[in-house]
């Protein structure tokens, strides 16, 4: 193949790329890709697989010798119920890949009405409950994602995460692009502790008054965040799983970045884990 040249060398086994980094790429595509990475771990995203097919998914990633680091789910409609049983059944599905090829199972948890923190949670608690039981039954950890946007979740830091999660049931996905800059966030990643599904990887510029970065998540390397500190931290908690690297990708995918960064992250994830 003429893409065999430009194969990197087989990645750290606890490092992992999602696939809504390429946002805009089918599954296909995303294979391909990851096998020219030298990827062993690989975050997979509920809409590409639906577009692909689930089992032709899992197949062909048993066939490269991947396993899955995580597979996002489409958050829950919180404020209508009607949609939950068709919601449960989807993330079902996802849980059924993760029984195969390993992982976490997680999406945000759903857009919740103002000031209704409470009652969000118990709706979720609500929608999620029978997925959780079934997560239980494969083996597999269901967990959620505070997010910033409020569109997609009522819960947006990893102290209101934690009363979630003992609330549901569920873990929690520490997103160190969402999370940095909370108050004592270190603290809190160790407080999570056992709760920690998945430690996510991105970067931000946050830049100055006099030159402001995009102050949006972006591949690991290219702004200002001290991840070394982060994953020690994670670590430190007793976190043993993947570093996956997830932000929203853009539409065209600077390919020669995303090879520098991933190799960035390989040597990163080498020197804290202390591991090959």
């Amino acid at each position: 193949m003429d893409d065999e040249p430009h194969m990197l060398a087989p990645m750290h086994p606890r490092l992992s790329l999602s696939a809504i980094t390429t946002l805009t790429w089918t599954f296909t595509q995303d294979l391909e890709f990851w096998r020219r990475l030298g990827l062993r771990c690989v975050g997979l995203f509920e809409r590409k697989l639906d577009a692909f097919g689930h089992q032709h998914a899992i197949e062909l990633l048993q066939q490269a010798g991947m396993r899955c680091s995580s597979v996002i789910a489409h958050p829950f409609s919180l404020l209508d119920s009607s949609r939950w049983p068709e919601e449960r059944a989807a993330m079902n599905r996802c849980i059924d890949v993760a029984r195969v090829l390993g992982g976490a199972v997680y999406g945000p948890p759903g857009k919740g009405a103002i000031d209704r923190w409470s009652e969000n949670a118990a709706r979720y608690a609500d929608a999620v409950a029978p997925c959780v039981d079934y997560a239980r039954e494969c083996g597999v950890t269901l967990a959620f994602e505070p997010s910033l946007r409020p569109n997609v979740s009522f819960v947006h830091n990893l102290r209101d995460s934690i009363e979630l999660a003992d609330r549901s049931g569920t873990a929690i996905v520490v997103d160190i692009g969402n999370c940095y800059h909370e108050r004592d966030v270190m603290a809190w990643i160790h407080k999570v502790g056992e709760r920690i599904a998945i430690v996510q990887v991105s970067d931000v510029a946050i830049g100055t008054i006099d030159a402001p970065g995009a102050c949006v998540r972006g591949l690991p390397g290219k702004g200002e965040l001290p991840l070394r500190s982060f994953l020690e931290c994670a670590i430190a908690a007793g976190y043993t799983g993947p570093f996956e690297i997830e932000f929203l990708g853009p539409d065209d995918v600077d390919e020669a970045a995303f090879c520098q960064s991933v190799a960035g992250m390989n040597a990163l994830v080498s020197a804290v884990t202390g591991e090959s």
